[in-house]
Parts: C-alpha cells; structure tokens; sequence
C-alpha cells in the first residue's frame, strides 16, 4: 500500500510550510509600518512645512517598500495555500487506506434499484465502488466517471485505450496531486455554462455605439484640459462628467443582466485555467491523454479563453466599489467598454465553454481511476482475451473491499454459455464472490486494475438480481419484485448480443418446492438465449441439472467444516455443498 508515500509528503511539505508561515507572520506589522510612513512623509509637508523634495522622496521610497512587501506577502500566502491544498489531498488518501471515506462524494445520487447491475454490486452509496474511487469534486465529474461504471464499453479497443492513459496518468503523481487540490475548490452543484449561449448582441455592442462612446470621452478629456488652462470654466467637464457617470445607469438592467450570466462563475473560471495550465504543461503519450489536450488547447486554446474570461469577471466584481465605479464610469464610460469586452468574448467562445468544461470533468474522472491504480500496486493490469469461448478466467481473485489481512482469493473460470450453480451454507461466502466477479468486471472495463493475480476477459453485457425489496407503497411484495427483477433481466438479455447474469437465489420470495420447479424452468429458458450464468442458491437439487446436461451446467460450492466452531474457508470448490449451517447455528443459540 501506498500509505506511506502520503505521509511522507506531508512530512516533506511540513518545513516548506512552517518556514511560509515564519515569513508571512511579521507581514501585517510591517507593511502597516510603511504604509503609515509613506503617508506621513507625504502630508508632513503640507502639515508642518517641511522640504518637500526629500519627503516625498523618502515617501515614495516607503511606498515602494509597502509595494515589495505586499507582493510577497501574496505570494506566500499562495505558496501556503497550495502547500494546504495539496496536502489535504494527500489526507484523503491516507483516509482512504484507513477506511476513511468521508472527505469523498459517495455517489448517492446516482443510486438505481433499476439499473442492471450498479445496485446489487454496490455501485453506488456509503462505501460503495464510487465512494472508493472518486476523487472527483465538480458536478460534471462525478456525473462522467458514474456513467463509466454503469456503461459497458462498446469495444474492447475502448478498454485498452482507457488502461493506457490511466496507467500514464498513475505515473504522474504531481501532476494528479496538484489537479486534485485546485479541483477541491470547486463546488458540488452543477453548473450549467449552456447559459452563456444565450447571451445576445445588442445596439451598446455596436459600431456606432463605440463611436459616441469615443467622442464623448475625448470632449471630456479635452474640456478638462481647456479649464486647466482657464479657456473654459470647470462646469463644462463637470458636466460632461455626470453625464457620462449616469450614463450606464439608464442602462443599468442589460449591463447588470450580462454580470449575473456570468459572476457566479468567478472562482471556478480561475480554477480553469490553472487546470489547463497543468495539462498544457504535460507531455501525454497514450491516445486518450493526448486527444483530450488537444482539445482543448486546438484550434481554440481553451487556457487563453478561461484567462480572458476570469480578467473580465475580475472587472464586473469591481463594480462593486462605488468610488472606482464614480471615477471610471465618469471619465471613461468604463462599464459600457466592460459590456463590449464581454459580448465580443462571447461570440469568439460562447459555444466552446460547456465542451471544455466537460473536457476537463473528463480528465477529473480520469485522475480519480489513476489514483486507485497508483494506490493498488498489489493489483493486477486485466487482460483482453481473443478467446471468445471465455467470458473470464482470472487467478487469486479477491473483491477489493475486503482488507488484504482479511482477503481470500479464488481461482475462476467462466466459459460462455454455460451456467455455473454455486452451492454453499450461510456467510460460507457465495454472495460476496458474485460481487467479486461484477465488481472486478466493472474495474477491469474502466481499465483500472483489479483485484486479482490474473486477470483475462472479453467484452459481454452484465445483469444482476440479488437484492430485491418490497415495496408497500407500491403495493409491491417481495415475490412481486422478483418476478418484475426477472421480466426485466430476459428484456435486457434479449436485447443484447450477449449477457452474464448473477443471480442470488432465484424466487426467494416463494415455497421450496415451487421455487426449485420455478428455478428449473427459469434456466432452461435461459439455455436458448445469447447467455452465461452464475447462480447461488440453498437449493442442492439444483445441482441435479448438471447431471442432465454437463456442457451448460458446471456445480461449485464453498464448503464449510463443522465442530465446536465453524470454519468457513471462503475458497470455490468443484461439487455440491455437503455441510449445513442453518440448523446448526440455531441449535448453539437455543443452548445459549
């Protein structure tokens, strides 16, 4: 585990940012200190007669100072910023080894009894796959890499490409790192930049407009220099001044309405750019990496756009301060020029904005799956198999839930077509090794790497029925749900060119006799479509069918040994179940 790695970065980071914190401390004083002293040499003068030259020499002296010391107090105060930043990056992932999720969005909003597979397979939810893959922040993000892990891909090329830009992406642990903590600043809502496509022209943008605007300006600049040398009276720019100071508050809606499209972009747009600063800076090998920076960067850069935008944002929120607002208004119709800047960066990037976005919500997505591979070096790359006769054939297979103290791995073969029956006593563990064949399935689809060590596949549709549930407001019962659960697995499986189905337990939810008969009948018809199966049940007479018809129906089970405590091996076996626990466990509780 990587654990360690963390903590040594912290370790690492720890004087840099002591030393910042050291150097930012004396700043306030200090450039009080010279602040005050600029402006006491520049009024003593004028208090108490002093020389001038010498004071205001030695003011300006002060004020360059102050200037100096601010500008490094700035800068350090980033510099501890991005240190804090990042470092809280690496206290996610230490949670994350600690079993820690809470800093991470568990997905909940994606959860869906529905959907084929992510409900059954804890896709979604507390502690689910997504809790312990995302690193994912924004909307947009966690959106893409959700739709990942429910998608199957549509070719096994797509599956190769996805390993070789996240196995280039694991190697790039600053690069991730650094994405990572400017990506925490961003928020959880989506944001829907579709809107600034919506922003119009109008006559203020106009030529004719831009005309005026220039005139009036330069009458103003010019009767300011006529009554500075007394030709005119100061009544005359005064005037002009108002006029041009009111001006823009005629037109108060439409330049408000262009800062409220985009003022609550602000801090995401700064955010932006940094990000495509990152990547713009990286050299990208796989397919994958590479396209996506091209896009963003071809034929329009992006960084340029995000850089333009955010200077333009920067303005519309200093329209806060009256007096600038007064100042720049009255003598150079400021907000009106703000208006054209933004229409005319309207129509060059308007409709770019939103692909970029999701560009980047890509590379978050990416970044997140990178991290798990970088954190997993115990795991294994999984292998496309031409073999088309094997859906999955894997060694040492473990679901990566599980500690590695705890893990027991099992060695597996799915052939295609044919229906694996898994037999096995309570907790003896044949639900968790379904979910540990569709969870790795799912990693191994994402190019991620699995818990395994061996790991090969082909590319086939997943559909699973484990964990069914009433619903009394519907007036749903538990056998009801089934019955719609499987109505709903033979659409999808008709439907597709080819399916495993995982099945715990088909028709829980009725006597044993007519659930054995129902069983029976259900997989018979499951024999004539493009199908693969692997079911667990309590039902040993299931186990009859591979009497019946040995190529479709292979019999495995997880025995247990019985004495005055049960041990459970948690390893896959060839056969029947022999030993119950049911009663057993029953028998030792009425003892008790």
């Amino acid at each position: 585990m990587n654990i360690k790695y963390y903590q040594n970065k912290i370790n690492d980071n720890s004087q840099t940012l002591e030393s910042l914190k050291n150097k930012i401390r004396p700043m306030p004083i200090l450039k009080l200190f010279f602040f005050a002293a600029a402006t006491f040499f520049i009024v003593s003068p004028f208090v108490w007669g002093w020389i001038k030259l010498p004071n205001f020499l030695i003011s300006g002296t002060m004020w360059i100072v102050f200037f100096i010391l601010h500008y490094k107090d700035v800068k350090y105060c980033n510099q501890r910023d991005a240190i804090l930043a990042i470092n809280q990056v690496y206290s996610n992932e230490i949670g994350y080894f600690n079993n820690d999720f809470s800093a991470l969005y568990n997905g909940k909003r994606f959860i869906d009894n529905s959907h084929e597979y992510s409900f059954d397979l804890d896709v979604f939810g507390e502690k689910s796959l997504f809790h312990r893959l995302n690193r994912t922040v924004s909307y947009e993000a966690n959106s893409i890499l959700a739709e990942k892990l429910k998608t199957i891909p549509n070719n096994t090329d797509e599956v190769i490409e996805r390993q070789k830009a996240l196995q280039e992406l694991a190697k790039k642990d600053n690069f991730r790192h650094y994405f990572l903590a400017i990506c925490n600043g961003f928020g959880r809502q989506k944001s829907d930049y579709n809107r600034l496509k919506n922003h119009q022209s109008t006559a203020l943008t106009g030529n004719l407009s831009l005309t005026l605007m220039i005139i009036s300006i330069s009458l103003t600049f010019t009767l300011i220099l006529l009554s500075a040398l007394n030709i005119v009276p100061w009544s005359f720019p005064a005037l002009f001044f108002v006029l041009q100071m009111f001006a823009p508050m005629f037109l108060f809606r439409k330049i408000n309405k262009a800062s409220r499209e985009v003022g609550w972009l602000h801090k995401n747009f700064k955010q932006y750019a940094q990000l495509i600063q990152l990547i713009q800076e990286q050299d990208f090998e796989s397919e994958e990496n590479k396209s996506l920076k091209n896009k963003l960067l071809f034929p329009l850069n992006a960084l340029d756009a995000f850089k333009q935008l955010s200077s333009i944002l920067e303005k519309f929120d200093q329209r806060n301060n009256s007096y600038a607002l007064i100042v720049l208004n009255g003598l150079f119709l400021r907000d009106f020029f703000l208006l054209r800047t933004y229409n005319k960066w309207c129509l060059a990037y308007k409709n770019h904005i939103q692909q970029w976005v999701l560009d980047l919500a890509e590379m978050e997505s990416r970044i997140s799956l990178a991290t798990f591979v970088f954190n997993h070096p115990d795991y294994v790359s999984p292998e496309v198999t031409d073999n088309q006769d094997i859906l999955i054939k894997t060694t040492n297979v473990g679901h990566p839930f599980i500690s590695a103290d705890k893990l027991v791995g099992n060695d597996f073969t799915i052939h295609k077509n044919k229906f694996s029956i898994i037999t096995g006593a309570n907790m003896s563990g044949k639900s968790t090794f379904l979910r540990t064949i569709g969870v790795n399935y799912i990693l191994a689809l994402n190019g991620v790497k699995v818990c395994a060590e061996k790991f090969q596949f082909s590319l086939f549709h997943l559909f699973s029925s484990m964990r069914n549930a009433d619903d009394l407001t519907l007036g749903i019962s538990y056998f009801n749900a089934e019955l719609i659960r499987i109505k709903q697995l033979i659409q999808f499986v008709k439907s597709k060119n080819h399916t495993l189905i995982i099945l715990d337990e088909i028709l829980k939810g009725t006597n044993s006799k007519d659930k054995l008969a129902g069983s029976i009948i259900f997989l018979k018809e499951m024999e004539k479509l493009p199908t693969t199966g692997i079911i667990a049940t309590h039902d040993l007479e299931l186990s009859n069918l591979e009497n019946e018809k040995p190529e479709i129906y292979e019999n495995y089970c997880f025995e247990i040994n019985l004495a005055e405590t049960i041990d459970y091996s948690y390893k896959i076996e060839k056969g029947i179940s022999k030993n119950l626990n049911a009663t057993y466990l029953l028998k030792k509780i009425l003892e008790n």
